[in-house]
Protein backbone atom coordinates (compact mmCIF):
# COMPACT_ATOMS: atom_id res chain seq x y z
CA UNK A 1 0.00 0.00 0.00
CA UNK A 2 2.98 2.30 0.71
CA UNK A 3 3.92 2.36 -3.00
CA UNK A 4 0.35 3.15 -4.04
CA UNK A 5 0.10 6.75 -5.34
CA UNK A 6 -1.29 9.18 -2.74
CA UNK A 7 -4.23 10.38 -4.82
CA UNK A 8 -5.31 6.84 -5.62
CA UNK A 9 -5.13 5.82 -1.97
CA UNK A 10 -7.23 8.84 -1.07
CA UNK A 11 -9.87 7.99 -3.68
CA UNK A 12 -9.96 4.36 -2.59
CA UNK A 13 -10.31 5.28 1.08
CA UNK A 14 -13.03 7.77 0.26
CA UNK A 15 -14.97 5.25 -1.82
CA UNK A 16 -14.66 2.64 0.94
CA UNK A 17 -15.93 5.10 3.51
CA UNK A 18 -18.86 6.04 1.26
CA UNK A 19 -19.85 2.40 0.77
CA UNK A 20 -19.71 1.80 4.49
CA UNK A 21 -22.15 4.68 5.08
CA UNK A 22 -24.47 3.80 2.19
CA UNK A 23 -27.44 1.54 2.86
CA UNK A 24 -28.29 -0.82 0.05
CA UNK A 25 -31.98 -0.34 -0.65
CA UNK A 26 -33.78 -3.24 -2.28
CA UNK A 27 -36.88 -2.53 -4.29
CA UNK A 28 -40.06 -3.65 -2.58
CA UNK A 29 -41.87 -6.48 -4.36
CA UNK A 30 -44.71 -5.49 -6.62
CA UNK A 31 -48.09 -5.59 -4.89
CA UNK A 32 -50.21 -8.62 -5.63
CA UNK A 33 -53.09 -7.64 -7.89
CA UNK A 34 -54.40 -11.10 -8.75
CA UNK A 35 -54.23 -14.61 -7.34
CA UNK A 36 -54.48 -17.84 -9.30
CA UNK A 37 -55.66 -20.84 -7.32
CA UNK A 38 -55.16 -24.52 -7.77
CA UNK A 39 -58.51 -26.21 -7.22
CA UNK A 40 -57.83 -27.87 -3.89
CA UNK A 41 -56.89 -24.96 -1.61
CA UNK A 42 -60.57 -24.08 -2.17
CA UNK A 43 -62.26 -27.46 -2.71
CA UNK A 44 -61.80 -30.31 -0.24
CA UNK A 45 -60.93 -33.51 -2.19
CA UNK A 46 -61.23 -35.84 0.80
CA UNK A 47 -64.80 -36.81 -0.11
CA UNK A 48 -63.42 -38.87 -3.01
CA UNK A 49 -61.65 -41.47 -0.82
CA UNK A 50 -64.55 -41.30 1.65
CA UNK A 51 -66.98 -42.26 -1.12
CA UNK A 52 -64.67 -45.05 -2.30
CA UNK A 53 -64.52 -46.44 1.24
CA UNK A 54 -68.30 -46.24 1.60
CA UNK A 55 -68.81 -48.21 -1.59
CA UNK A 56 -65.89 -50.63 -1.45
CA UNK A 57 -64.76 -50.82 2.16
CA UNK A 58 -61.10 -50.67 3.16
CA UNK A 59 -59.96 -51.64 -0.33
CA UNK A 60 -61.85 -48.62 -1.63
CA UNK A 61 -59.68 -46.30 0.47
CA UNK A 62 -56.55 -47.93 -0.95
CA UNK A 63 -58.03 -47.72 -4.44
CA UNK A 64 -58.60 -43.96 -4.03
CA UNK A 65 -55.03 -43.36 -2.85
CA UNK A 66 -53.47 -45.31 -5.71
CA UNK A 67 -55.90 -43.76 -8.18
CA UNK A 68 -54.87 -40.26 -7.10
CA UNK A 69 -51.19 -41.13 -7.49
CA UNK A 70 -51.87 -42.55 -10.94
CA UNK A 71 -53.68 -39.39 -12.03
CA UNK A 72 -50.62 -37.33 -11.15
CA UNK A 73 -48.11 -39.72 -12.70
CA UNK A 74 -50.09 -40.00 -15.95
CA UNK A 75 -50.58 -36.23 -16.18
CA UNK A 76 -46.82 -35.73 -15.92
CA UNK A 77 -46.16 -38.57 -18.37
CA UNK A 78 -48.56 -37.14 -20.93
CA UNK A 79 -47.14 -33.64 -20.62
CA UNK A 80 -43.53 -34.82 -20.84
CA UNK A 81 -44.35 -36.84 -23.96
CA UNK A 82 -46.31 -34.05 -25.63
CA UNK A 83 -49.72 -35.69 -25.25
CA UNK A 84 -52.87 -34.70 -23.37
CA UNK A 85 -56.17 -35.97 -22.05
CA UNK A 86 -58.78 -33.82 -20.36
CA UNK A 87 -59.08 -34.45 -16.63
CA UNK A 88 -62.30 -36.46 -16.79
CA UNK A 89 -60.89 -38.81 -19.44
CA UNK A 90 -57.68 -39.10 -17.46
CA UNK A 91 -59.61 -39.87 -14.27
CA UNK A 92 -61.56 -42.62 -16.03
CA UNK A 93 -58.44 -44.13 -17.62
CA UNK A 94 -56.48 -44.17 -14.38
CA UNK A 95 -59.38 -45.47 -12.30
CA UNK A 96 -59.86 -48.41 -14.67
CA UNK A 97 -56.14 -49.16 -14.62
CA UNK A 98 -55.88 -48.93 -10.83
CA UNK A 99 -58.90 -51.16 -10.25
CA UNK A 100 -57.51 -53.73 -12.69
CA UNK A 101 -54.11 -53.64 -10.99
CA UNK A 102 -55.81 -54.28 -7.64
CA UNK A 103 -57.98 -57.06 -9.12
CA UNK A 104 -61.11 -55.05 -8.34
CA UNK A 105 -64.15 -55.13 -10.60
CA UNK A 106 -65.99 -51.81 -10.79
CA UNK A 107 -69.36 -51.66 -12.50
CA UNK A 108 -70.21 -48.61 -14.59
CA UNK A 109 -72.29 -47.03 -11.84
CA UNK A 110 -69.50 -47.27 -9.25
CA UNK A 111 -66.91 -45.95 -11.67
CA UNK A 112 -69.07 -42.99 -12.72
CA UNK A 113 -69.97 -42.10 -9.13
CA UNK A 114 -66.32 -41.95 -8.18
CA UNK A 115 -65.41 -39.81 -11.17
CA UNK A 116 -68.44 -37.54 -10.70
CA UNK A 117 -67.44 -36.91 -7.09
CA UNK A 118 -64.77 -34.53 -8.38
CA UNK A 119 -67.68 -32.28 -9.41
CA UNK A 120 -69.38 -32.51 -5.99
CA UNK A 121 -66.70 -31.23 -3.65
CA UNK A 122 -67.31 -29.05 -0.60
CA UNK A 123 -65.20 -26.02 0.18
CA UNK A 124 -62.89 -25.84 3.18
CA UNK A 125 -64.40 -23.94 6.13
CA UNK A 126 -62.04 -20.93 5.92
CA UNK A 127 -62.63 -20.25 2.22
CA UNK A 128 -65.58 -17.85 2.11
CA UNK A 129 -64.30 -15.37 4.72
CA UNK A 130 -60.94 -15.23 2.93
CA UNK A 131 -62.56 -14.76 -0.48
CA UNK A 132 -64.62 -11.91 0.92
CA UNK A 133 -61.52 -10.15 2.22
CA UNK A 134 -59.74 -10.61 -1.11
CA UNK A 135 -62.72 -9.21 -3.01
CA UNK A 136 -62.96 -6.22 -0.67
CA UNK A 137 -59.27 -5.52 -1.41
CA UNK A 138 -59.98 -5.68 -5.17
CA UNK A 139 -57.71 -8.67 -5.67
CA UNK A 140 -58.68 -10.48 -8.87
CA UNK A 141 -59.16 -14.24 -8.50
CA UNK A 142 -59.26 -17.19 -10.88
CA UNK A 143 -58.62 -20.91 -10.80
CA UNK A 144 -55.54 -22.20 -12.64
CA UNK A 145 -56.07 -25.93 -12.47
CA UNK A 146 -55.52 -29.29 -14.10
CA UNK A 147 -59.25 -29.83 -13.56
CA UNK A 148 -61.53 -29.06 -16.47
CA UNK A 149 -63.46 -25.78 -16.61
CA UNK A 150 -66.77 -27.69 -16.36
CA UNK A 151 -65.62 -29.42 -13.16
CA UNK A 152 -64.43 -26.15 -11.67
CA UNK A 153 -67.67 -24.35 -12.53
CA UNK A 154 -69.76 -27.19 -11.10
CA UNK A 155 -67.94 -26.92 -7.78
CA UNK A 156 -68.02 -23.12 -7.78
CA UNK A 157 -71.77 -23.04 -8.39
CA UNK A 158 -72.44 -25.83 -5.90
CA UNK A 159 -70.73 -23.86 -3.15
CA UNK A 160 -71.99 -20.41 -4.12
CA UNK A 161 -68.56 -18.88 -4.79
CA UNK A 162 -68.66 -18.29 -8.55
CA UNK A 163 -69.13 -14.53 -8.08
CA UNK A 164 -65.68 -14.22 -6.49
CA UNK A 165 -63.84 -15.61 -9.49
CA UNK A 166 -63.15 -14.76 -13.07
CA UNK A 167 -63.52 -17.46 -15.74
CA UNK A 168 -61.65 -20.62 -14.71
CA UNK A 169 -58.32 -21.26 -16.41
CA UNK A 170 -58.05 -24.95 -17.18
CA UNK A 171 -55.04 -26.69 -18.65
CA UNK A 172 -57.42 -27.80 -21.40
CA UNK A 173 -56.59 -24.44 -23.02
CA UNK A 174 -52.96 -25.28 -23.69
CA UNK A 175 -53.19 -29.07 -23.39
CA UNK A 176 -50.29 -29.15 -20.96
CA UNK A 177 -50.72 -30.09 -17.33
CA UNK A 178 -48.97 -28.26 -14.52
CA UNK A 179 -46.10 -28.04 -13.75
CA UNK A 180 -45.43 -27.24 -17.43
CA UNK A 181 -44.50 -23.53 -17.80
CA UNK A 182 -47.13 -23.19 -20.53
CA UNK A 183 -49.79 -24.06 -17.98
CA UNK A 184 -48.64 -21.48 -15.43
CA UNK A 185 -48.30 -18.80 -18.13
CA UNK A 186 -52.05 -18.94 -18.75
CA UNK A 187 -52.63 -16.74 -15.70
CA UNK A 188 -50.34 -14.05 -17.11
CA UNK A 189 -52.36 -14.07 -20.32
CA UNK A 190 -55.75 -14.25 -18.60
CA UNK A 191 -55.10 -11.49 -16.05
CA UNK A 192 -53.04 -9.34 -18.42
CA UNK A 193 -50.55 -8.71 -15.63
CA UNK A 194 -46.81 -9.37 -15.18
CA UNK A 195 -46.08 -12.51 -13.23
CA UNK A 196 -44.55 -10.43 -10.41
CA UNK A 197 -48.05 -9.08 -9.64
CA UNK A 198 -49.73 -12.49 -9.66
CA UNK A 199 -49.84 -14.72 -6.61
CA UNK A 200 -50.36 -18.45 -6.83
CA UNK A 201 -52.07 -20.59 -4.21
CA UNK A 202 -51.02 -24.24 -4.39
CA UNK A 203 -52.37 -27.34 -2.66
CA UNK A 204 -49.54 -29.73 -3.57
CA UNK A 205 -45.93 -29.08 -2.64
CA UNK A 206 -44.89 -29.95 -6.18
CA UNK A 207 -47.30 -27.30 -7.54
CA UNK A 208 -45.90 -24.69 -5.16
CA UNK A 209 -42.40 -25.46 -6.44
CA UNK A 210 -43.51 -25.36 -10.08
CA UNK A 211 -45.24 -22.00 -9.67
CA UNK A 212 -42.26 -20.56 -7.81
CA UNK A 213 -39.90 -21.74 -10.54
CA UNK A 214 -42.15 -20.05 -13.07
CA UNK A 215 -41.83 -16.76 -11.19
CA UNK A 216 -45.03 -16.43 -9.20
CA UNK A 217 -45.02 -15.38 -5.58
CA UNK A 218 -46.50 -18.52 -4.13
CA UNK A 219 -48.44 -19.55 -1.06
CA UNK A 220 -48.45 -23.26 -0.35
CA UNK A 221 -51.75 -24.01 1.35
CA UNK A 222 -50.52 -27.20 2.95
CA UNK A 223 -53.91 -28.45 4.18
CA UNK A 224 -52.64 -31.95 4.94
CA UNK A 225 -49.49 -30.94 6.78
CA UNK A 226 -47.11 -32.68 4.39
CA UNK A 227 -43.31 -32.21 4.43
CA UNK A 228 -41.75 -29.77 2.01
CA UNK A 229 -40.39 -31.04 -1.29
CA UNK A 230 -36.60 -31.60 -1.17
CA UNK A 231 -35.51 -28.80 -3.51
CA UNK A 232 -33.37 -25.73 -2.88
CA UNK A 233 -36.36 -23.45 -3.55
CA UNK A 234 -39.32 -22.72 -1.32
CA UNK A 235 -42.64 -20.97 -1.80
CA UNK A 236 -42.80 -17.52 -0.25
CA UNK A 237 -45.37 -18.61 2.32
CA UNK A 238 -46.47 -21.95 3.74
CA UNK A 239 -49.64 -22.23 5.81
CA UNK A 240 -52.27 -24.78 6.75
CA UNK A 241 -55.12 -22.62 5.45
CA UNK A 242 -56.17 -19.49 3.61
CA UNK A 243 -54.30 -17.22 6.03
CA UNK A 244 -51.22 -17.78 3.87
CA UNK A 245 -53.05 -16.47 0.81
CA UNK A 246 -54.18 -13.39 2.72
CA UNK A 247 -50.61 -12.78 3.84
CA UNK A 248 -49.38 -13.12 0.27
CA UNK A 249 -51.94 -10.50 -0.75
CA UNK A 250 -50.72 -8.15 1.99
CA UNK A 251 -53.92 -8.41 4.02
CA UNK A 252 -52.50 -9.62 7.33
Amino acid sequence: MSNFPIHRRTLLMGATSLLARTKIVQAAPSPIRAIAFDGFPIFDPRSVPMLARDMLGERGELLAAQWSNKIFSYSWLLTAAGHYQDFRTLADTTLSYTAHAMDLTLDDNTRQRLINQYESLDIWPDVKPALERLRTANIRLAFLSNLGATTLMANMNRNGIASYFEAPISTDRVKRFKPAPEAYKMAVDAFGLPREQIGFAAFGGWDAIGATWFGYRTAWVNRLGLPAEPFDIRPEITSRGMEGVLTLAGLT
